[in-house]
């Protein structure tokens, strides 16, 4: 009696190699190609906690009739919002991206919400997200503020 090995209709190894080649090369390319939203990600998410967090540092002063403090602090790539007084507890402390740069313009990156809810200092402050650049824009009076890409 001889046995026979019948084909079992399986890959090759040179087919295998080929087939995962192709696929390696298909998933390092979107890799790339998926880096700049990374860039915008950031940004997006950086303005709008911040936007927010702004919001309620001012809305938060105004309530509790308080002044409130805003520092950021760029080499750590965070910033906190609480009270004046030594030892009072944070209303917010944020960690953002180190894609995130940013730095001072004419305005400190310490200053104050008044009980009012106005701020106490005017000015500007620069932020780098990617390649695009901003600048925040704090104006006299009411607490408001924008932002505008240059």
């Amino acid at each position: 009696m001889i046995w026979k090995i019948k084909n079992s209709g399986g890959f090759t190894m040179v087919e295998m190699l080929i087939v995962l080649s192709a696929f390696l090369v298909l998933t390092s390319t979107t890799a790339f190609l998926f880096t700049p939203h990374n860039d915008i990600l950031a940004k997006d998410l950086f303005f709008t906690q911040f936007e927010s967090d702004l919001l309620y540092s001012q809305q938060y002063a105004i309530s509790h009739q308080e002044q409130i403090t805003v520092h950021l602090m760029p080499e750590y790539n965070h910033y906190y919002i609480r009270g004046t007084d030594y030892g009072s507890p944070y209303l917010v402390k944020r960690y953002y991206s180190p894609e995130v740069k940013v730095k001072k313009g004419t305005m400190q990156l310490l200053f104050h919400y008044m009980p009012d809810g106005n701020i106490d200092s005017f000015g500007s402050i620069y932020i780098t997200a990617g390649s695009k650049k901003f600048r925040m824009m704090f104006l006299i009076g009411k607490g408001r503020f924008y932002v505008v890409e240059e």
